[in-house]
């Protein structure tokens, strides 16, 4: 009996030792370690790699715990500190406070060119926010709503391959973003839209077989129209201070372009300009050492013969129109040839139908809505893109227009354009809307037509 005692004495005491060494026992090393946002210091668990608040690459810490206080270290499994009843913190073994410094430098700078970017991108400025995104980028890689926001204009400047390569990146940066299964899916759209692009020149050996091609074609088929000598309404005291007043205006008859200038057309011009290098046409007071190339020209967008061409500045459109015999039209011209005589709102009338214009974002070919072509057979002329003009911009000038043939200030900072494109909404399209850029701009939405005199018979 007493020997049954003794051993269940001993029992006991055996299990009692195994659970308080069960208790005292350190935390197995899966669970010891943890990580940390060295910008902002919140904590994460092992299986997150990036700060869920600003996209920062998470370190590891170890699970030593220290007094905030005094800085002791806590013994295995204490949560408190003993002499300061403190909470114990992790001790942060691999960011030392200069590397934290260094990475909130970083990611500040990031952040002050991400706004920028998406500064530019409300003004339509894509091309000025291509530039400032790279810079976040260069600054601080690991941003994930950069990432998101360069995917969706690559998408929209037509760049398939940059907008899957920087969505995918927002993948892996964010993957439990509430809009991850709407990015994927987005990612196939744009695979499928660059294959089906590609296709565009697979029947031929070159860009320029393309494009002599149907240089020749468009001649025979891309006309212009002869605009009435007489009055028309211009301006509307229903929008903004620039529109106003609505005043009448007397033009001569003048010829315009029935379509926007297309690549082929004006790959021609550049043809020409390479060849003989003949720059006589060109506006002397333009920048020095221009060639009239679109930036980004091997983007795959030049590729497609009957798009309209962008990223034009005014001194570029001016040259063309001169190499091909005609010039730009004056802002009056223009908003004649949209408006007809009776001082609609639309091309097509005073109600708006978004079937009659391409506001869809994708670049569709020159002449593509039927529907919507002016009074007088100009396609394009609200939507698709935006057209220089020959005048200066002055935002009181109807306040002072002649009323015979104005041809707009002598002088200014930034040159008129009209119609607005297809990244628009509609109110941005009516027929009297006003814009200006500097000269020197360009942009995936910046285009122009050409006019001349008519001939007087």
């Amino acid at each position: 009996m007493k020997k049954t005692n003794l051993i269940t004495l001993f029992s006991i005491i055996v299990f009692s030792f195994i659970l308080i060494s069960d208790l005292y026992a350190e935390t197995p090393k899966s669970k010891a370690m943890t990580k940390k946002c060295p910008a902002c210091s919140k904590l994460y668990s092992a299986e997150t790699k990036f700060c869920g608040e600003d996209g920062a690459k998470l370190v590891d810490i170890t699970a030593k715990l220290v007094c905030p206080d005094c800085k002791k270290e806590g013994a295995a499994g204490e949560k408190f500190c003993k002499e300061h009843g403190k909470k114990l913190v992790p001790l942060t073994e691999t960011a030392p406070s200069q590397e934290t410094d260094a990475i909130k430098q970083k990611i500040e700078l990031a952040r002050k060119y991400y706004k920028e970017g998406c500064n530019y991108c409300d003004a339509e400025s894509y091309d000025l926010a291509i530039e400032s995104y790279k810079k976040a980028e260069e600054a601080f890689p690991d941003f994930p709503e950069l990432h998101y926001n360069m995917g969706w204009l690559y998408g929209k400047l037509g760049d398939a391959e940059k907008a899957i390569r920087h969505l995918q990146k927002y993948i892996v940066l964010a993957p439990n973003a509430n809009d991850i299964t709407e990015v994927q899916s987005y990612i196939v759209v744009i695979t499928q839209a660059m294959e089906k692009r590609k296709s565009v020149v697979d029947t031929f050996k070159s860009r320029d077989e393309v494009m002599k091609k149907a240089s020749a074609e468009q001649k025979k088929k891309y006309g212009s129209v002869i605009i009435p000598a007489g009055e028309f309404i211009m301006g509307t005291d229903e929008a903004r201070e620039d529109t106003y007043p609505e005043h009448k205006v007397y033009l001569d008859a003048f010829e315009i372009d029935c379509y926007e200038v297309t690549n082929a057309q004006y790959w021609e011009f550049l043809e020409y300009i390479k060849k003989t290098n003949d720059h006589s046409k060109c506006l002397k007071e333009e920048p020095s050492g221009k060639d009239h190339t679109p930036r980004f020209w091997d983007n795959e967008y030049y590729n497609v013969p009957d798009y309209p061409v962008v990223r034009i500045d005014w001194y570029d459109a001016y040259a063309y129109a001169a190499w091909a015999g005609k010039r730009l039209p004056t802002e009056a011209e223009w908003e004649k040839a949209v408006r007809g005589m009776d001082g609609r709102n639309f091309p097509w009338g005073n109600e708006w139908d978004a079937m009659r214009c391409n506001l869809s974002g994708e670049p569709k070919p020159v002449g593509s809505v039927e529907a919507g072509k002016s009074i007088y057979g100009c396609y394009d002329m609200s939507g698709s893109v935006h057209e220089w003009c020959a005048d200066w911009y002055l935002e009181t000038y109807y306040t002072e227009t002649p009323y015979k043939n104005p041809k707009g200030p002598d002088s200014g900072i930034r040159r008129v354009i009209r119609g607005g494109s297809r990244f628009s909404k509609p109110f941005q399209i009516r027929t009297f809307t006003r814009k200006s850029e500097q000269p020197n701009l360009f942009n995936v939405a910046l285009g122009f037509r050409c006019a001349k005199d008519a001939k007087q018979k």
